[in-house]
């Protein structure tokens, strides 16, 4: 029979050493630190803004900044304020604006009486603007919603299309491609779609809406859930990262797949520069992660927060989807614009 204090010797010895084990393993997971980077704005939309105009989507491509601002804002939204509905009951107008990376503007565009309530806006190499609602309904073969509308520098649609429901991304690759990626019920089905346009996660159009490449998964890959992020980089690869696994996934522009683990789940960004990624780290942290490609492996280097010049911490919830390395923030009516290069 183990005596009391022969046994309350082996519990402490046991503790110390799952300790020890603890420690150990906290110090290889925690072998990065965390860096504050401040970002400068570029735009301040204060002054532009009137009473019932609201900023309702921005996006940050190769050259420029993209903002769409909704000149009604109470008629674009349900009374819970969620974008609930595809199209409004009554008409609404548009302003896009375009912006180079340094805040200076370059284009104004009224869109008028429009219908449908947008979620992405790009502007297209043919200088063309391209507005996605995010949401399609199908109720048969001849009424669907064409969701992707482009029009031309006066405000006027010029041709439209459809790209199917669940939208969660949309990217312009230097080709001029739209690339589409999906949240689960684009994938799986809502609105009426039993096939859903978005089943593979991953799709690439051309800019008159004909499909130019899908996803289907390679040897080590499963099938997309969810693309949580997407990303298009300066030699036109793209790269995805999606449920389940939670790979970085680099597709070439030749069509070549490479991937990498992660171990990051529910990432919402993805910024590339060269060998370096940038990525929002997981559901619950509101830092970004550094990560190094080296070969086959995808090294974690440091957690970066990101603020501004006042000291306003910028997170994932103010990203802007933003192409290649630059990184987009918005907070209330400011731009704030960096690059991975600029990050030490």
């Amino acid at each position: 029979m183990i005596r009391l204090t022969h046994l309350l010797i082996i519990v402490i010895v046991l503790v110390s050493c799952r300790n020890k084990v603890d420690k150990k393993t906290e110090s290889k997971e925690m072998i990065f630190g965390t860096k504050s980077h401040t970002v400068e704005s570029v735009i301040d939309f204060t002054q532009i803004l009137k009473n019932d105009d609201e900023i309702i989507t921005v996006s940050i491509d190769k050259d420029g900044i993209n903002t769409l601002i909704i000149h009604s804002a109470p008629k674009y939204r349900t009374e819970n304020g969620m974008f609930a509905v595809i199209k409004s009951e009554q008409p609404k107008d548009y302003t896009f604006l375009r912006h180079d990376l340094k805040g200076t503007e370059i284009l104004r565009t009224v869109i008028k009486n429009e219908y449908f309530n947008f979620h992405n806006v790009n502007y297209l190499p043919t200088k063309e603007i391209l507005l996605i609602c995010g949401r399609s309904r199908y109720k048969n073969e001849t009424e669907i919603d064409r969701n992707a509308r482009i029009y031309n520098s006066n405000g006027e649609l010029v041709r439209d299309f459809i790209v199917g429901d669940g939208i969660q991304d949309v990217k312009i690759d230097t080709k001029g491609n739209i690339w589409t990626s999906y949240f689960d019920e684009g994938i799986f089905g809502n609105y009426g779609w039993n096939n859903p346009i978005g089943v593979s996660g991953l799709i690439c159009w051309n800019d008159k809406g004909e499909k130019i490449w899908e996803f289907e998964p390679t040897d080590g890959l499963d099938h997309m859930s969810d693309c949580y992020a997407m990303n298009i980089d300066s030699e036109n690869n793209t790269w995805f990262y999606y449920y389940t696994e939670f790979p970085l996934v680099k597709l070439s522009d030749s069509k070549q797949i490479e991937f990498w683990e992660t171990k990051i789940g529910g990432s919402s960004s993805l910024n590339i520069s060269d060998n370096k990624v940038l990525m929002a780290d997981g559901y619950d942290s509101n830092n970004f992660v550094f990560f190094e490609i080296n070969g086959k492996k995808l090294k974690k280097s440091k957690k970066i927060k990101f603020q501004s010049k006042e000291g306003i911490e910028l997170n994932k919830r103010n990203y802007i989807t933003s192409f290649g390395s630059n990184i987009g923030f918005r907070n209330e009516n400011k731009i704030y614009l960096t690059n991975v290069s600029q990050i030490k």
